[in-house]
């Protein structure tokens, strides 16, 4: 569970604000402690290495920063950069070529699972952190039509849309022979009866179908619910959608470059049920999401920050989409290319959710 922790904003003056805001800037790109007198020499400050030292003093009784036991300087805690990213935090626009290349290839797609993987590898690409996908199961997904296609003499592509505009095709071998006009009733019969309905109540409403006394004597009907049952079964994954793209970029991250720290990130990425469990977290809220260190178990223990942003259609929240690096991260430029990521896919959703 995620917990965000609470800030106001009138907590700093002006001059705590400045010295905080500069201190995370240069700790996200040096990766080093920061001293009163790197921030002297920055230029931004009217102020003596003296007077810096006291500002930075009073940020570390505040718990806006701390003080490594190697070094002269400071980083930030978690409380100074979630006041950072709150307050002080001023997002870039996302490049014209990072928009052109996700508009590019959100516009070729439609088949749900290339999403996921495009989705994944694009934030992994243009950010050099970890892109992560994800989707409830698609038991949670209620229909607006199911067309079933012959491809082959015991081969029928099922083409389920969702009321959210996701269209998933899915190849259903079976041993049952259907002409293809038995394929087009039985596509009617599925979308007029169970339209607006989850997958995961059709199939229940199926298998309580097959008990029905009509269906012992209606061999339409019967060979309508073995079809449906083998289409809903085929389509329906027993876990969440999860894909992970670009653990390899921690290689270069100097948080995780030691050969302990390395191993149990690689093994952090691994654990899906937690990866799953923090995506519902993120799931549940609106916008941007921003987690940062202590604010859950899971960017805790393994000196995580996490970028996340839902998808799907204006009524419905389809899934998220998100970055995982280290808690030094430019924030400034990833909360963009979540943000821009997930309108895309939204508005590509709403796109064939309209389409006839």
């Amino acid at each position: 569970m995620a917990h965000k922790l609470d800030i106001h904003s009138d907590e700093l003056d002006s001059r705590a604000r400045d010295v905080l805001r500069e201190i995370v800037i240069q700790h996200v790109s040096t990766g080093e402690a920061v001293s009163s007198r790197s921030l002297s020499k920055s230029g931004r400050f009217n102020l003596s290495p003296a007077s810096l030292r006291n500002v930075m003093a009073d940020l570390e009784d505040l718990g806006y920063l701390q003080h490594p036991h190697t070094s002269a300087g400071r980083v930030p805690t978690d409380r100074g950069y979630r006041f950072f990213i709150d307050y002080l935090m001023h997002s870039r626009s996302l490049p014209r070529h990072d928009r052109e290349v996700i508009d590019e290839e959100v516009s070729h797609t439609t088949e749900i699972d290339e999403v996921l993987h495009l989705a994944s590898r694009l934030l992994s690409r243009l950010s050099d952190q970890v892109g992560l996908v994800f989707m409830p199961t698609l038991l949670q997904f209620a229909i607006r039509s199911m067309d079933f296609v012959l491809v082959a003499e015991n081969k029928i592509m099922c083409v389920i849309v969702g009321t959210n505009g996701v269209v998933v095709n899915k190849i259903v071998e079976t041993r049952l022979v259907f002409a293809r006009d038995e394929l087009d009733k039985i596509s009617r019969f599925i979308s007029i009866e169970f339209a607006g309905l989850t997958l995961d109540a059709i199939r229940r409403r199926l298998i309580r179908m097959t008990e029905e006394e009509r269906a012992l004597h209606d061999r339409m009907l019967q060979r309508t619910i073995a079809l449906g049952i083998e289409a809903v079964n085929d389509v329906t994954p027993v876990e969440h959608d999860l894909y992970v793209e670009g653990a390899e970029s921690i290689l270069s991250k100097p948080e995780f470059s030691d050969a302990v720290s390395l191993r149990k990130t690689f093994l952090a990425l691994q654990e899906k049920e937690k990866l799953i469990d923090i995506m519902n977290s993120c799931l549940a809220e609106d916008g941007l999401q921003i987690l940062i260190g202590g604010e859950s178990d899971f960017t805790q223990i393994h000196n995580f920050g996490i970028v996340a942003r839902s998808y799907g259609s204006h009524n419905s929240r389809l899934g998220i989409v998100g970055i995982i690096g280290p808690m030094r991260m430019e924030y400034a430029r990833m909360a963009p290319l979540v943000n821009y990521l997930g309108r895309a896919l939204s508005r590509k959703i709403e796109e064939e959710r309209e389409q006839p």
